[in-house]
């Protein structure tokens, strides 16, 4: 809801508290404004009632959300913020004129607020679908923005959040040396497009080391490491979790989640339970063990209140999460409960 002046509110309009005169409700929630509604406000001498938006006539979080001003605010922002973040890797690519650091830092200050939540976050990512050809660099801001969070989460100095922060926009550079078809194929890749895309590394590394040597060793290292795994089986040189510089065991968490729960044009994106299940499958083993803990905990955390959709079409309530198992949580409907982790059949299919 928000606030209306009188003299602003139209025709059409729905009332969203019930307008009192003293103790007596002399027009009702709900009440759709017209010539008759009008004259009544007005003899009332109200200055300005409450009125109902898309977001309040809305079921579920999501769908809330959607609507919400708040919301198109952020695509607005994002928007703007995506192009300059846009020309500073054109820049940089075809021109090698270094990056502004700063001017990075300042555009997740613009996005993500202080006060913003990891929930908010990851609900306005998960609704936004960038375009084709802007692609590469909406993944790039994203996990810069995530990095904000996760930072918060892990209780890190200012320093080290813009150090995280500037990672995230920088880690992933070597991608734009790689061609689009390529790189955004909706099918699997042969050998040799994999092998050209695995380059991406080692191009990055490259770049940033010999035109932009105002990044740190950190920055650098995330750039390099990112696709490397605790258990080895990563690329490009098959380090070990002990091997890997901290900043790129976490862009290696970060970069997953978000290349998983983002739109794409030629797909949705997934739910965030099936991304968990991925990473409670296999990630516990390629990924470091104190950050992935860490992430997945908040993020389901997050998820708590939020309606699912299963896999039999029915919808629940998230009520709490079970601690072994996060991607099967305990939900509740009309005074039902239903542990996932106890009933293997059904699985979450979608956050609504």
């Amino acid at each position: 809801m928000y606030t209306v002046a009188i003299p602003e509110v139209k025709d059409g309009m729905i009332i969203g508290d019930n307008v009192t005169i003293g103790d007596k409700v002399v027009i009702k929630k709900g009440t759709k404004v017209d010539s008759v509604v009008m004259k009544q406000l007005v003899a009332y001498k109200l200055m300005a009632i409450n009125i109902m938006e898309e977001e309040d006539f809305a079921e579920t979080y999501y769908g809330k959300i959607k609507v919400s001003r708040a919301f198109r605010q952020f695509e607005q922002d994002y928007t703007a913020n995506l192009v300059a973040y846009k020309v500073a890797v054109d820049s940089f690519i075809y021109k090698k004129v270094p990056f502004r650091l700063d001017d990075l830092l300042q555009i997740v200050k613009n996005l993500v607020p202080d006060d913003m939540t990891g929930k908010t976050l990851f609900a306005y990512l998960y609704l936004h679908t960038p375009n084709e050809e802007e692609l590469t660099y909406a993944h790039g801001l994203n996990v810069a923005l995530t990095c904000k969070i996760f930072a918060k989460w892990m209780g890190l100095t200012e320093k080290e959040t813009e150090e995280l922060c500037l990672c995230g926009f920088l880690y992933d550079v070597g991608k734009f040396m790689i061609p689009g078809d390529i790189l955004w194929k909706p099918s699997k890749l042969v050998r040799m497009e994999y092998d050209l895309v695995k380059t991406h590394a080692y191009h990055g590394y490259y770049l940033l080391s010999h035109y932009s040597r105002n990044v740190s060793d950190h920055i650098l290292n995330a750039t390099l490491q990112h696709h490397e795994r605790a258990d080895g089986s990563g690329y490009p040189q098959g380090l070990t979790g002990s091997e890997m510089d901290p900043y790129a065991r976490i862009m290696a968490i970060l970069d997953v989640y978000e290349a998983m729960t983002s739109s794409r044009p030629y797909r949705s994106p997934k739910c965030p339970y099936q991304v968990i299940q991925i990473f409670e499958e296999t990630g516990l083993q390629q990924f470091d063990v104190q950050f992935i803990q860490l992430f997945l905990k908040h993020v389901v955390d997050e998820l708590i209140g939020n309606r699912v959709l299963l896999n039999d079409g029915s919808s629940w309530e998230v009520m709490m999460n079970n601690a072994n198992t996060y991607s099967r949580p305990v939900l509740s409907r009309d005074g039902e409960i239903l542990d996932l982790s106890k009933n293997r059949e059904l699985y979450i299919t979608g956050i609504i």
